[in-house]
């Protein structure tokens, strides 16, 4: 018998395993869900509920059998449905590697140990199709890391003392080169005037000395617009201010093509540098020589 609760309203009587037997047994014999209701002192709709959560079983079981059997048709019909609903597929894969980030990973690192030859091919590929997106992922990475990056550089200076001895060997000689072959070579006085006319800013993208970007050092760096290695002279004309960051990263590239490409890229900044290096700009020799 069904109880009654405080507000006067019935309580329906539990459904027992006894309950649930007879449901489907009567289901099964071809009894209508509102006969069975009255047999067992029951409403129709908690009766049909019941039943179809044991269709639901069966047919979930039914299908896993099915996908089971029949794993061509099952690739088939998910790469139909994933070329039809990207964005939806799309949602539905971060999702996942949300939820089993942990579990990813592992199987990711698995797959990467026993298939390195395929994987390092592959990304090789995806490298040389993607060169932007990797050099500002890589910008950003050690934009992020400083520290690390700064470890990992004096690291590799102390484990390769021979080829420190050779890049700055190198360097040395291009610098007398440059100086011998200038009119006029830039002065430490001239260095400092070029630093004060952009207000000792980086002249590519203006940050000062004590932004992240300078990598700690306490002072900005002399760029040579025109790189002594391209043939650049060693003088005022040919030198500007640049943050640690933007002259590892012109490095001797040609000054317009790099720079144009950066982010922080303003026309005005390039009109100054244009105007004040003009010779150097455009790949020529230096002011002096043009004198």
């Amino acid at each position: 018998m069904a109880s009654v609760s405080q507000n006067g309203r019935r309580k329906a009587r539990p459904w027992t395993a006894q309950d649930q037997i007879v449901a489907e047994v009567a289901a099964a014999c071809g009894v209508s869900c509102v006969q069975i209701g009255k047999l067992l002192e029951s409403s129709d709709v908690r009766v049909k509920r019941h039943l179809s959560a044991v269709a639901a079983e069966k047919n979930r079981q039914s299908a896993l059998r099915w996908k089971k059997a029949n794993p061509e048709k099952v690739a088939e019909s998910r790469r139909a449905w994933d070329q039809q609903n990207p964005e939806k597929k799309s949602q539905h894969d971060r999702l996942y590697r949300e939820r089993h980030y942990e579990q990813k990973r592992e199987r990711d690192r698995r797959y990467r140990l026993a298939n390195a030859g395929k994987v390092r091919e592959w990304m090789k590929r995806w490298q040389q199709a993607n060169r932007d997106k990797v050099r500002r992922k890589n910008y950003q990475w050690r934009q992020r890391n400083l520290e690390k990056m700064r470890e990992i550089r004096r690291k590799w200076r102390e484990a390769n003392p021979d080829r420190m001895r050779e890049l700055h060997r190198r360097r040395n000689v291009l610098r007398r080169s440059a100086r011998r072959r200038a009119l006029s070579p830039v002065t430490r006085a001239q260095i400092d005037a070029r630093f004060a006319l952009w207000n000792n800013h980086c002249a590519f993208c203006a940050v000062d000395a004590i932004d992240p970007r300078n990598r700690g050092y306490e002072r900005l760096t002399v760029e040579h617009v025109l790189a002594l290695n391209k043939g650049g002279l060693d003088e005022a004309a040919n030198v500007i201010p640049s943050c640690h960051s933007c002259n590892s990263s012109k490095h001797d590239s040609p000054v317009e093509d790099w720079y144009r490409q950066q982010p922080w890229f303003t026309e005005a900044r390039w009109r100054k540098i244009q105007r004040h290096c003009p010779a150097a700009v455009v790949g020529q020799i230096p002011l002096a020589l043009a004198a």
